[in-house]
């Protein structure tokens, strides 16, 4: 028997809606119909999923093309000791380099800012920094790695939210009918000891 979400699948296909077994009742082919209806809009959403995650790697290669093409990368002056610090990731603590360094551009106005270098920089080193047209510092463009994996990761979030709304919804319905059953259980059980009395009765 294969169970998915609490639901067995062989008993599912036994009440399925088109079963023509005379002892199922209306309930039963209702239960069928609405994890039919979810699966269906489970399995509906992959393609939508896939379409997120491709507009959002569309969206960030195209900034960083923007970026790239309206930017341009310069050298600078490391002008303080490089700093350690610790960022919080969304998987894990990563620690960072960040340095003061300066720079002239367009040449002759000169700039400086703090910056993050992915290594130890010594103060009074050149690296690299970008700038736009006006000399100010801009962060790197993202990489195409980064992009593909900022897609796939939209799309997945956004499948994985949408299927739990879609099973907390089956879940709730679940749980209605099964009250609905007991109570359409004790109202048959008390009708029945109702009339078995009243038998009772007639034949003494």
């Amino acid at each position: 028997m294969v169970a998915v979400f609490g639901y067995d699948f062989a008993r599912w296909w036994r009440l399925a809606p088109w079963s023509t077994n005379p002892l199922m009742r209306g309930r039963d082919r209702t239960a069928a119909l609405a994890f039919a209806c979810a699966m269906a809009v489970i399995l509906g959403l992959v393609p939508f999923a896939a379409l997120l995650g491709s507009l959002t790697y569309a969206d960030l290669d195209a900034a960083a093309a923007r970026t790239s093409a309206t930017t341009q990368q310069i050298d600078a002056l490391v002008t303080s000791e490089p700093t350690l610090r610790s960022e919080d990731g969304a998987v894990f603590d990563h620690t960072e380099y960040y340095v003061t360094v300066a720079w002239e551009w367009p040449p002759g106005q000169r700039h400086s800012d703090e910056v993050r270098l992915p290594d130890e920089a010594e103060q009074g080193a050149t690296v690299s920094v970008r700038v736009d047209t006006e000399g100010r510092w801009v962060a790197e463009p993202s990489s195409a790695t980064s992009n593909v994996l900022l897609g796939i990761v939209a799309a997945v979030g956004f499948w994985v939210a949408c299927t739990v709304v879609v099973l907390t919804c089956l879940q709730a319905t679940r749980y209605f009918d099964r009250r609905a059953r007991m109570r359409q259980w004790d109202r048959d059980w008390l009708k029945f000891e109702t009339e078995r009395g009243r038998t009772k009765g007639d034949s003494a």
